[in-house]
């Protein structure tokens, strides 16, 4: 009873079979180990080249992006020249700086608005609702133009102090707790998408035949008012869009750290309301100019925005 817990030992045949492995395996180890490190050494390569294939094609993205950006950034310029030369501004010349300070020194109106207050039979921007009714009623030369971009003038007023709080980045302080990170990350996603989204929206209305048709008129009939006015505010239904994804940004709750994020992605949200400041600003200089324009114009004259004014 008493050996039933004490255990066997190991016999010497085994004890030698153990070392005779155990030999072998050392033995193939010590043979083959250059096979072992020529392999970790290849797939170390491997592991190399690949980080920097990646890493050359991340920088090869970069700058293929900020190629585009700088030929889409060149593009907008040269268009906004041609429209500034087409109009006579001097900023065409002198640029803005330089036409700024030439109007101080000229004593010259700041604007052609202000020039042009005479009876020039060329419709002018309208300020109240009374001054749209009498742009449709009295259909002066250029009156498709100047009423959307009246519109556009009007919706936008009311909402200067957004636009300009999401140009500053302001934020609106929330006592809410903190997003996590890994919250906030989805939420930043989901608004940019919403973002690239809405600007698909907005190029894909702006390019849509029924868009141009409401300023040209379908076969012999002239332009449609209510359809300009409704393509006018749907545009502006638009920008407010854009507006309430800024402000949503700029009022999620995150922590300290994660502060620089938000306001990179407030920066971003807020591209598109800028095109449309400049969009906006572009349209009425045309208006404005357009006394001076057409004053010595023969035929249809394209100004670059919208459409061709006959």
């Amino acid at each position: 009873m008493a050996s039933r817990g004490r255990y066997s030992q190991p016999s010497d045949g085994t004890v030698f079979c153990a070392i005779l492995l155990l030999l072998l395996a050392v033995g193939f180890v010590i043979k083959y180990i250059w096979w072992f490190v020529g392999g970790a050494v290849i797939v170390g390569v491997f592991v190399a080249v690949y980080w920097v294939e990646q890493k050359t094609e991340e920088k090869r993205r970069l700058e293929a992006d900020e190629a585009a950006d700088r030929e889409f950034e060149m593009s907008r310029r040269a268009e906004r020249q041609k429209r500034w030369t087409l109009i006579g501004d001097k900023r065409a010349i002198y640029g803005e700086d330089g036409a700024a300070a030439m109007r101080k020194v000229t004593g010259d109106p700041a604007s052609d608005a202000a020039a042009a207050q005479d009876d020039s039979p060329v419709a002018q921007l309208a300020t109240t609702p009374a001054e749209l009714d009498a742009l449709v009623r009295e259909k002066l030369s250029a009156w498709e133009q100047a009423l959307f971009a009246s519109i556009l003038v009007q919706r936008a007023a009311p909402l200067q102090p957004r636009l300009r709080d999401s140009e500053l980045g302001f934020t609106t302080p929330t006592y809410s707790g903190a997003l996590s990170p890994v919250h906030l990350a989805s939420t930043l996603v989901k608004l940019i998408d919403e973002m690239i989204t809405t600007a698909h929206q907005v190029e894909s209305f702006m390019t849509a035949p029924a868009f141009m048709a409401a300023f040209t008129g379908k076969g012999d009939e002239e332009a449609d008012p209510e359809a300009i006015k409704h393509i006018a505010h749907r545009t502006m239904d638009y920008l407010e869009r854009f507006l309430e994804l800024s402000e949503r940004c700029r009022a999620l709750p995150v922590r300290s750290e994660h502060v620089d994020i938000v306001a990179d992605c407030a920066r971003m949200l807020d591209d598109p309301l800028a095109s449309y400041r400049e969009f906006i600003a572009d349209f009425v200089d045309i208006i404005e100019a357009l006394p001076r324009v057409l004053k010595h114009a023969t035929g249809p004259v394209d100004m670059g925005v919208c459409c061709t004014i006959r």
